[in-house]
């Protein structure tokens, strides 16, 4: 029998919005056991996942990102899509641990889909972009969504909490969590499972409310990417113009949040060939996450051929004035262009395989670049 989460227990039977796998789950892979696919892998050098194209079928390609379970180094695409791209709203995964990964789908779309709502007739999320508001609660084991922006087909938003229980494979029922507050979520504290908004406003998942800590803030601000600094317990991000290739694209923008304090906090990024670069390439809808072996925050923009792969090195220092760099990478195989939508949080450190996974394209292999043991690699200033 199957062990329902305590939230679960909690709700009427006939709430509950049953989906359930769309075939027989495999067991679940060793934990510490090197997966074939990453075996004698070099470090520093992309490489595609075999057999790991097609995102499950989910429209991810649309302004869309994943979640990410460290324990279990599974991606979760759910209710991606919409806006002018796709109504589908199904839930899928894969488990990185696998000798030869292979999505799975947690839970089908709607089969009646509305326009420009928060949850379809069947009571299930919408399709939605989800760019970065897709952020997974341990204690909850649940993939939450903060926050609905740009449904199919017309773009309205709305501000809705909605959570999926990853144990049971269903969505919790509307109205189960607070709507959001302080615009859209853009990272998760991966220890404490607080969700963070654009606004920089917290829920955190034990009290279940939301707050607004940050009443001192900084002359600029970040809306994506954002990443947590596990050693400093702060967040970070960082972006050119709005990060969406709107406003002064002249403008790099780094901001970093003690999540124990009250302010955001400019940071100036150093001057140097990666920063001009950086202004080159114009970053749009970008992935970022940190990497605690190397104490570093890894930048990937991938919207374009001539920038597919590139990887920018920020490294924290003391006072308010990082490092910027390039990482230098070995002859691999650059991932697919991601194109103007972006990766969005679709660069993840997986803890568990050391190393950084892309879903590059949703219709192409995932992408792998092994990073542990590389923190004192050769980089370009």
């Amino acid at each position: 029998m199957t062990m329902i989460p305590r939230i679960a227990q909690l709700l009427p039977a006939a709430m509950l919005l049953t989906c359930g796998l769309s075939h027989a789950a495999e067991a679940p892979p060793k934990q510490g056991k090197t997966p074939a696919w990453l075996a004698g892998k070099p470090l520093a050098t992309w490489f595609a996942i075999p057999g790991t194209a097609g995102a499950g079928g989910a429209p991810v390609n649309d302004y869309s990102g994943m979640a990410f379970k460290p324990a279990t180094s599974e991606i979760i695409i759910a209710a991606a899509g919409g806006h002018g791209g796709s109504n589908d709203n199904r839930v899928v995964s894969i488990d990185l641990r696998a000798d030869a990964p292979t999505w799975v789908q947690r839970c089908a779309p709607s089969p009646e889909r509305a326009q420009n709502v928060a949850y379809n007739p069947d009571g299930k999320p919408a399709s939605r972009h989800t760019y970065a508001t897709s952020l997974y609660v341990p204690s909850l084991d649940r993939v939450m969504l903060v926050g609905c922006r740009f449904t199919w087909p017309g773009g309205h938003d709305h501000p809705k909490l909605d959570g999926f229980d990853l144990a049971a494979n269903r969505w919790d029922p509307a109205g189960t969590w607070p709507d959001v507050q302080g615009g859209y979520g853009v990272v998760a504290d991966p220890v404490s499972g607080d969700l963070w908004t654009s606004g920089l406003c917290r829920w955190n998942p034990t009290s279940k409310a939301w707050s607004s800590p940050i009443t001192k803030r900084a002359r600029n601000g970040v809306r994506f990417p954002w990443a947590f600094d596990s050693k400093r317990k702060q967040l970070f991000g960082l972006n050119i113009g709005d990060g969406q290739g709107y406003g002064d694209m002249a403008v790099v923008t780094a901001v970093r949040v003690p999540v124990a304090g009250d302010a955001s906090i400019q940071v100036a990024i150093k001057p140097g060939d990666a920063l001009e670069q950086f202004k080159k390439d114009r970053p749009v809808y970008a992935g970022m996450d940190y990497d605690p072996t190397g104490d570093r925050f890894l930048f990937c923009n991938n919207s374009a051929k001539e920038n597919a792969g590139r990887v920018y090195v920020v490294t924290p220092k003391e006072g308010d004035e990082w490092e910027m760099s390039i990482l230098a990478l070995g002859a691999g195989q650059p991932p697919p262009p991601s194109g103007g939508a972006g990766i969005n949080n679709r660069f993840r450190y997986a803890p568990g395989l050391g190393g950084f996974v892309l879903l590059a394209n949703g219709k192409e292999d995932l992408y792998f670049l092994r990073t542990d043991g590389q923190s004192q690699g050769k980089v370009r200033k």
